[in-house]
């Protein structure tokens, strides 16, 4: 006998959504909440979208809710999905359906028939605890699949007997799977397992979009619903490897599977390694895709060269290909890239701290905060050393003594201006300027004291002639 709290659904349904099923049920039909609302309600899980479903085709719906003055967004009318705006509130309508795939695992349905039946549509939905539909008036759950016993048990099965006709139809699944396992800390059932193993190479037809959005979730699966936590992350991406995903979605990672490194400084293969070291990164996409990729380079380098000296020009190189076949935006590419290109910096923590400084003004602030965290990442990652890691230490203590001091990280931050110099120097305007500038800025890391325009001016005039080399 489950133990959940069915009141617990119905606190979590705005009025609005009473409002549009008291609309419905004048009409004759009857609407559910289906999905995660359910779901995360007998959780106690945060409810983030509501998703709606009846019998009301979509064509009807759009033309009650405009009557209403309600806004309908036809978001996938052809698949009887459309969108509800009422006040705040956005809610997500399916005409209960059933669905028909090509083979191949393709992400959309090739065909559909509208269906009357709850009971029907919740066996074209992915997995059980998805397939819970609560009646908006009734109060009534309808558990077509056997939910409700699988979130008792904690666990991730398909609502299909046999995995594989649900996995098979949409190979996104198999990436759905592994996610909803790591936020809600589920075990798959094995049948399940087994058949997203037998059926990974489906991953190959899904748009890199989705497999994008799908990766991103799952490496920040430990805050959807709590708190930074290492295990949940860890955890998918294992199961992302168990399941053979990470062969097809990331092979240039894959790669690094059975490559040993030194015992004394890994308890890890290459892979091991950066799966760990993602999950140790903070909560932040990038960083995570940084923890992740940092050591890319290291198969291909070993390859080529028995070792793996250079794996941090040869990572940024790799890094930087896979996250544009990914489709990630240019940004979170350049930031992810800087930080597998210098993670290697003053690896052994002997860089004075004159070095230190000018390296973070050369930086930025974003992304020498960034090396601390992937610092400390790589190297707990490493599955050798606990606690602080000495170097991400050292580097936070002089940033922050950095900040104090009031250190400008960028030629915006001085306090003069190209015309301030052009005139201190009686110099036209060209390359000197800009040249002089950035070395004004690296003589500032070192001596904040003397951003001010006298003394700037005085650095100024000690740095003619400029070199060739400047």
């Amino acid at each position: 006998m489950n133990q959940f709290r069915f009141e617990s659904i119905k606190e979590n349904i705005p009025s609005e959504l009473f409002t549009l099923a008291k609309l419905m049920d004048s009409e004759g039909f009857s609407l559910y909440a289906v999905g995660g609302l359910v779901r995360n309600s007998l959780l106690s899980l945060p409810v983030f979208d509501i998703d709606i479903c009846s019998a009301m085709e979509p064509t009807r719906i759009i033309e009650l809710c405009k009557a209403q003055g309600f806004t309908v967004v036809p978001k996938g009318i052809d698949f009887g999905m459309v969108e509800v705006h009422i006040g705040e509130h956005r809610f997500e309508h399916t005409t209960f359906r059933s669905d028909t795939y090509s083979e191949g695992g393709a992400h959309r349905p090739s065909s559909i028939r509208f269906s009357n039946s709850p009971e029907e549509d919740a066996f074209r939905r992915d997995f059980s605890v998805n397939a819970l539909y609560y009646g908006v008036l009734s109060g009534e759950v309808l558990d077509p699949t056997g939910g409700l016993a699988d979130l008792e048990a904690g666990l991730i099965r398909t609502t299909s007997r046999d995995p594989r006709t649900v996995l098979g139809d949409d190979g996104l699944r198999i990436m759905r799977l592994v996610r909803f396992s790591a936020e809600l800390g589920f075990h798959i059932e094995a049948g399940s397992m087994e058949a997203a193993k037998a059926l990974v190479q489906n991953l190959e037809d899904i748009s890199s979009e989705r497999i994008r959005d799908e990766v991103n979730k799952i490496l920040l699966a430990d805050i959807k619903y709590g708190e930074r936590s290492a295990e949940k992350v860890i955890h998918g991406l294992e199961l992302l490897k168990s399941v053979g995903a990470i062969c097809v979605i990331l092979p240039e990672l894959a790669l690094g599977e059975g490559i040993e490194q030194k015992p004394n400084y890994h308890r890890y293969d290459v892979l091991d390694h950066c799966l760990h070291s993602c999950a140790e990164a903070s909560p932040e996409l990038t960083l995570r895709l940084a923890g992740l990729l940092h050591d890319v380079g290291k198969p291909k380098v070993k390859l080529e060269t028995g070792l793996m000296h250079g794996h941090d020009a040869e990572g940024e190189s790799i890094a930087r290909a896979i996250l544009r076949r990914l489709k990630y935006d240019n940004k979170t590419i350049g930031d992810v890239c800087f930080l597998v290109r210098h993670h290697m910096f003053d690896l052994n923590n002997t860089a004075k701290e004159s070095t230190l400084r000018r390296s973070f003004v050369r930086w930025g602030r974003k992304n020498s905060r960034n090396m601390c965290d992937i610092r400390r990442a790589d190297f707990i990652g490493s599955g050798i050393i606990k606690g602080e890691v000495a170097s991400a230490a050292r580097w936070e203590r002089v940033l922050n003594a950095m900040e104090e001091q009031g250190v400008p990280f960028s030629q915006s931050e001085l306090n003069c201006t190209g015309s301030d110099i052009m005139e201190w120097l009686g110099i036209e305007p060209g390359p000197a300027v800009a040249q002089i500038k950035k070395r004004l800025l690296a003589h500032c890391a070192v001596r904040p004291k003397d951003n001010t325009p006298e003394r700037l001016m005085r650095t100024a005039r000690g740095m003619l002639p400029l070199s060739a080399g400047d």
